[in-house]
Parts: C-alpha cells; structure tokens; sequence
C-alpha cells in the first residue's frame, strides 16, 4: 500500500438498515480525506462471490466501522469476526432506538463482544447525525493514540546506551530495563579513552 494512500474503513450494517447512517458514515469520513467502503457503493461486478468480496475487503481496510440496530444480519456478524481474526481496529456503534423490536440474537451477540475479556467499548447513538460526528472524532481519537503509541514506542527503540563523562570523572550509563542509573568510577581514564580494552 503506497504511503500517500487514503485510510481505507470498511463500513458495516445488515444491508436492509441503517443506509442512511452507512452513507452519513462515509460522507463524514471523506472530510479527512478517508475512504468508508460501502457495499451498495463499492462491491460492483467481480468475479468473485458476494462472501468473498466483502471478506477480501474487509483484509484489505485498516478499520472495521459496525453499525447494528435491530436486525441480525449473519454476513455482518461474519464481517466483523473476520476483521477481529486479521486483528483489524474495530469500532462498534449501536442504534438505541426502539430497541424493544430488536432480534435476541443480535442482542446476544452485542452482551458478548463487551463482556470479553478484551471486549469492545460500544457506543450507543440516536441520530444520524450524531453517529456521523461521533465517528469522526472516535476514527481521529483512535489515529492519534496509535500514532503516539508508535512514536513512544519508535522512540524507546532508538535510545543508545550513551556513556556521559561528568566532572567527577564517573562515567553514567544510560537507564537498564528497571530505569536506574549505574555509575563507574573511570579517575584512571585519559582523555579520549572510553574504558573499552
């Protein structure tokens, strides 16, 4: 995937919901330049069978979006096991409303996936508008942990284990792994001599 190549989102609901909240998803995001694939949009013609389709496109995003409402959808509950096996960021989004008509394994399967041990935050909304704007700053809140999360850890790898001469002719080296500081005397030492036979 070329550097400059927008962030892909796979957008996922039971195709007979939520179309609004799917395209007002995909509207948001192109704002930031992010493209949310849409199936009704973006599948077209291809050779390969409907399951094949969204499970390769599903491989191929860096982010998984689940809309769900009242309707259990197998292919969509598949899109998103299949993005949690390719361990694909995952944001979930639950319509709360009028949930009385909601179907009980749907139900069932939104207790599941919270209560994991490694169980998904799930964020409940109302409006279309309301999701759009939450999905936004949860995809840039997400972005920016990540990228923080790499620049520490970027960081932690480059560090060299530098030798400091002080005055006192002691020589500091750099923190071990348990974050202390050793100190050895080094009065012997001339200048320009590192210690090293």
């Amino acid at each position: 995937m070329a550097a400059n190549q927008s962030l892909s989102l796979f957008i996922s609901s039971k195709m007979q919901e939520l179309i609004e909240e799917r395209r007002a998803v995909q509207t948001a995001l192109s704002h930031y330049k992010m493209h949310g694939w849409l199936w009704e949009k973006d599948a077209g013609a291809r050779p390969e069978s409907i399951r094949q389709t969204y499970l390769k496109e599903v491989e191929a995003c860096d982010l998984y979006i689940g809309l769900f409402w009242l309707g259990y959808g197998p292919d969509t509950i598949k899109e998103f096991e299949h993005a949690r096996l390719h361990h694909k960021p995952c944001l979930i989004y639950e319509k709360h409303v009028d949930i009385v008509r909601r179907d009980a394994r749907l139900q069932a399967f939104l207790d599941r996936i919270g209560e994991v041990a490694d169980g998904l935050a799930i964020c409940r909304f109302m409006t279309v508008d309301e999701l759009a704007g939450r999905v936004q700053d949860d995809v840039l809140g997400l972005l920016t942990r990540q990228f923080r999360a790499g620049q520490k850890s970027s960081t932690a790898r480059q560090q060299p284990h530098r030798k400091v001469v002080a005055r006192d002719h002691s020589i500091a080296v750099g923190s071990d792994n348990y974050g202390t500081i050793t100190q050895h005397n080094i009065d012997g030492l001339q200048p320009g001599d590192d210690g090293h036979d």
